[in-house]
């Protein structure tokens, strides 16, 4: 009797023990569980904050890309607008014009600082017309020419040396008879060095064949008035650029 007695007392101990064991075993699968579940949620949870911006970087950028499609097309077409107009001289004024700031010849940041200011309008549409063997010359009253020369090797690397500059920097004189008011000497003076290095390529540039773009509607009637076709650039509106191209006769 004692024996059979003693027996159930040590089985309800075993099972206890058993009890205590499996639910230990229980409990740290369960922790095992809910880390495994944390972990998993934390890295779901950091993939979508990683994939949030890379998505909007990527339509941002598919975006950009369209609009430097549309840029490219519309530059193409106002080029072969100018080729048949018979120009093949573009003078384009710096400050509002080629950049978004007029720095009044004053600049006091590098040259680097200076092409964050560049017009989207102008990286595409001077590579372009320099492609089809339309020359470029920077036309400005302002000094700081050795900026605006480091900007054009910035910007335009490939065709920079082909890009001519005359601004107030007292480095040159024009001695012809041409009208001298406005941009007209600065345009006269930039002419008369495309015809002298062949290595432009350029053999003949009039009035006829020159076209001023300036944001300065003085500029602009001074060269009108001179028989030299111009273009008045609107800084709140500079693709209109393009458009106005368009309608060159």
């Amino acid at each position: 009797f004692e024996s059979v007695g003693v027996r159930p007392m040590r089985l309800r101990r075993g099972n206890k023990l058993l009890v205590i064991i499996i639910a230990s075993f229980t409990a740290a699968v369960l922790l095992v569980q809910i880390s495994v579940i944390k972990h998993l949620s934390k890295e779901d949870s950091d993939s979508k904050t990683l994939n949030m911006p890379l998505t909007a970087a990527g339509q941002n950028s598919w975006a950009e890309e369209q609009r430097s499609k549309t840029m490219d097309k519309k530059c193409s077409a106002a080029v072969d607008k100018l080729v048949d107009c018979g120009i093949n001289f573009l003078a384009i004024d710096f400050d509002q014009t080629m950049i978004d700031v007029h720095t009044g010849g004053r600049w006091q940041g590098t040259a680097l600082e200076l092409t964050e200011h560049m017009r989207p309008v102008f990286l595409h549409l001077v590579p372009e017309a320099t492609n089809r063997n339309i020359r470029i010359a920077i036309c400005t009253f302002s000094g700081q020419t050795k900026h605006i020369r480091e900007v054009m090797e910035y910007v335009f690397p490939n065709i920079a040396e082909l890009i001519v500059i005359r601004g107030n920097d007292k480095t040159w004189e024009y001695h012809g008879n041409g009208f001298k008011r406005g941009k007209q000497q600065h345009m006269a003076s930039a002419a008369e060095e495309l015809l002298a290095e062949q290595a432009l390529g350029v053999t003949d540039v009039t009035k006829a064949t020159t076209l001023l773009i300036d944001d300065d509607p003085k500029n602009i009637r001074m060269s009108l008035k001179d028989r030299t076709r111009a273009i008045w650039f609107n800084p709140k509106e500079p693709n209109e650029l393009l458009d106005n191209i368009l309608m060159l006769k």
